[in-house]
């Protein structure tokens, strides 16, 4: 991944620890980052499963794209109601005749392998899970749970548009005053109306009404194919 950051030098010299690359803000919604951010980490050190069916978000149906690269799979989501959902758990898994193999349940994984960040109101979008491994053959299936985290009161999202102008090579321009950390980037090839190809990279810092490039490599096909893409906001207010 390459990624290209532009950060305030002015900001940064007023905040004394990590997070000063949060743009001149109060030490209130600083704190609140930062245990959101905490709090991910955290979570994502423990195995996860899902025990109730979250009932505000339907699943559409997924696609695996297998290649020598690894697995993809794209998994479309639409939210039922007219609240942001935020930080919702996401269990993926192949069904084979004999057995359900999951695919991020092991601890330690990336928390947005295994959370949805953030799904506006009656909105759909799409969340792409990635591995290195190859995964058996049979139905994928994903469960998405209700969230343990009380990370937004915002009724809307901050607007962040992704394009791409050169293969391979995406631009993420956050149009709000609400730095990100993490902030999830998709990108689906499609051709003849099918998914062929998927990949998703994180950009780890991109600041308030700033601009970055990065890469992202695609597990599958995308010569000849057209790109959907989809950055999804992680820090909310």
């Amino acid at each position: 991944m390459r990624s290209v950051r532009r950060t305030s030098a002015a900001c940064a010299a007023t905040l004394p620890f990590a997070l000063v690359l949060t743009g001149c803000v109060s030490t209130q919604q600083i704190a609140a980052r930062a245990r959101l951010v905490s709090a991910r980490t955290l979570a994502s050190q423990s195995p996860i499963e899902i025990t109730r069916e979250n009932p505000d978000v339907s699943v559409g149906r997924l696609t695996v794209i297998r290649a020598r690269a690894g697995t993809a799979i794209v998994v479309p989501l639409r939210n039922d109601t007219s609240s942001t959902l935020t930080d919702l758990p996401i269990s993926v898994a192949v069904r084979t005749a004999r057995h359900q193999v999951y695919l991020n349940r092991s601890a330690n994984l990336d928390y947005f392998q295994t959370h949805v960040a953030a799904i506006g109101p009656h909105a759909s979008t799409d969340w792409v899970f990635t591995t290195d491994a190859r995964i058996a053959s049979g139905r994928a299936v994903a469960l998405v749970g209700v969230t343990q985290l009380h990370s937004s009161a915002a009724r809307t999202l901050p607007q962040i548009e992704v394009s791409s102008h050169v293969p391979g090579l995406v631009t993420v321009a956050n149009h709000s005053g609400i730095p990100q950390y993490d902030l999830q980037v998709y990108a689906v090839a499609i051709r003849a109306g099918h998914d062929v190809g998927a990949g998703r990279a994180a950009v780890t810092h991109l600041g308030s009404n700033a601009t970055t490039a990065l890469s992202v490599t695609l597990v599958g096909v995308d010569r000849g194919a057209a790109l959907r893409l989809i950055a999804v906001p992680t820090i909310f207010s």
